[in-house]
């Protein structure tokens, strides 16, 4: 049996022709083509969603502020904070200025201590306040007038509430105020609780009229906190005025 013979012409690759090199060339530009056409689509699809969200957010209408809600109020309605917050309905969310909302609402409700503004998407615009608390009460006349701790006269009534420390002054000077509610906020239950009338004529002059007829000199509101323990120790003592205005040298009569 006779072996087959082979062509070694026939093993060897065949050389490139110019046909096939431009072929090659061609089909790499179309593929560079390609990507580049897609990279450009891909690039203007994210930049129109962007500007898209810019819009929706900042001016479109579906994010804009339609309805405020009211949280904390008691001594003062919802209806009085929306009226005093004035909120600009129709504001993109994104673009509302919540701080003038804020001190307007401060500034028209004297209850009001504290106002935080916050948005809340879709359109919800929220007001959260944080109403003042009464230290004493300040008798006027007729009147009772309500002060903080900071010494701000925030609302009237024609009763005292049950339990509350009353007060008397000539003045409505917020630092005289603020003094007095030092002194009353630094007094234990137990003490407080015997206080029939706090009197002040000026900083330096603040008095305490106890139950059974008994006066306490307080003098300042400086070192009230040390001023308490030593009442305490002297009103086991036989007197009638126990003064303090000096912690360090108190003494009675």
């Amino acid at each position: 049996m006779t072996p087959a013979s082979v062509d070694p012409a026939a093993s060897r690759p065949r050389p490139a022709t110019p046909t096939d090199v431009s072929a090659a060339i061609a089909e790499r530009r179309r593929r560079e083509n390609r990507r580049q056409r897609l990279l450009v689509s891909g690039v203007a699809a994210l930049l129109a969603l962007a500007l898209g969200l810019v819009w929706l957010v900042r001016f479109s209408p579906l994010l804009s502020a339609r309805q405020v809600e009211v949280r904390g109020a008691s001594m003062v309605s919802q209806d009085q904070v929306v009226e005093a917050a004035q909120v600009p309905l129709g504001t993109p969310l994104a673009t509302l200025d919540t701080q003038p909302v804020a001190e307007r609402v401060a500034g028209a409700l004297a209850p009001v201590e504290k106002v935080r503004v916050t948005t809340s998407l879709p359109r919800t615009v929220r007001i959260e306040v944080t109403e003042r608390t009464a230290v004493f009460l300040r008798q006027s006349g007729s009147q009772y007038q309500s002060v903080d701790h900071a010494g701000v006269v925030f609302a009237s009534s024609a009763r005292p509430t049950k339990g509350a420390v009353l007060v008397r002054t000539d003045t409505v000077d917020n630092r005289l105020l603020s003094d007095i509610a030092t002194v009353v906020q630094s007094l234990p239950p137990q003490l407080r609780g015997q206080v029939q009338v706090v009197q002040a004529t000026g900083p330096d002059h603040i008095t305490l009229a106890l139950s059974k007829g008994r006066t306490v000199v307080w003098g300042s509101a400086a070192a009230s906190d040390e001023k308490v323990p030593v009442l305490m120790t002297l009103l086991g003592q036989k007197a009638t005025v126990f003064d303090v205005s000096s912690p360090g040298s108190p003494s009675t009569r």
